[in-house]
């Protein structure tokens, strides 16, 4: 089940561990293993759906900055969606008229959430709230994208789920060594921490989960692995909807930039 970090609930999968494989298909049908990506640097990333705005708009950004990245070239980005193929191709490449094989990123489709749950994935409602409202404050780039994206493809009961982004970065031999899970739905791992990645330097993130597992274990009443938590029980979309439809009338959220 996927994490529930409502209830404040450690996740036990993090850096220094071995990456879980898993085998996903693409929008093609092509399946992918992370074990085929094995002497290559990897950021895994999972998103929310492919039919959700704010994930569009994460890759939209990145696909900007993808070449800027230092030793960029040496860097496999995969990203995974809960969205059948079917949507992958319909949010996510049509809509930039480009195909899977000329697509900078692998894009995965997990509808039954398996690597979401190996992954330890949290999904938080206050988290999907407070992102949305936050929107209107955004910059007019990211305000003027959703809201187009919104006027073309609607909103999607799929986007209205509280799974919260996850980015792993892998190094060469399959370990993770950064990782990032998001506390609200527009947060995904800052651009510093993969540049200090690729460029085979320790993130302050990274020292810092070092020292406090390190702490954790030297303290008798501690352990580094924690219980994994309970899926929240859907119920929340229509009060997720509301709050999305009121974000989008929001004056200076419609008004044209």
């Amino acid at each position: 089940t996927i994490q529930d970090t409502q209830k404040g609930i450690m996740t036990s999968l993090g850096i220094g561990d071995p990456a879980p494989d898993f085998s996903l298909v693409d929008s093609d049908g092509v399946p992918h293993s992370l074990a085929e990506h094995k002497g290559r640097k990897v950021m895994l990333s999972f998103y929310r759906s492919a039919a959700c705005p704010f994930c569009n708009y994460a890759i939209y950004q990145l696909k900007g900055r993808y070449k800027k990245l230092a030793w960029a070239s040496n860097l496999d980005v995969i990203a995974v969606f809960q969205s059948t193929t079917e949507k992958i191709d319909n949010f996510i490449l049509n809509s930039r008229d480009t195909t899977e094989a000329e697509f900078p990123f692998v894009l995965l489709s997990d509808p039954e959430l398996i690597t979401y749950c190996e992954y330890e994935v949290c999904e938080k409602f206050l988290g999907n709230i407070a992102g949305m409202l936050r929107t209107p404050r955004g910059s007019p780039e990211c305000k003027k994208y959703i809201r187009t994206f919104v006027r073309t493809h609607g909103i999607d009961k799929e986007a209205l789920g509280n799974i919260l982004p996850s980015d792993f970065l892998i190094d060469e031999n399959g370990i993770i060594a950064d990782c990032f899970r998001a506390k609200e739905i527009d947060e995904h791992i800052p651009l510093e921490r993969i540049n200090a990645f690729l460029l085979g330097q320790k993130s302050e993130k990274v020292v810092e989960s070092r020292r406090n597992l390190f702490k954790a274990l030297s303290t008798k009443n501690i352990s580094p692995k924690k219980p994994r938590g309970k899926r929240l029980e859907s119920g929340d979309s229509k009060r997720t909807l509301l709050t999305f439809q009121k974000v989008l009338s929001k004056k200076n959220f419609s008004e044209e930039t």
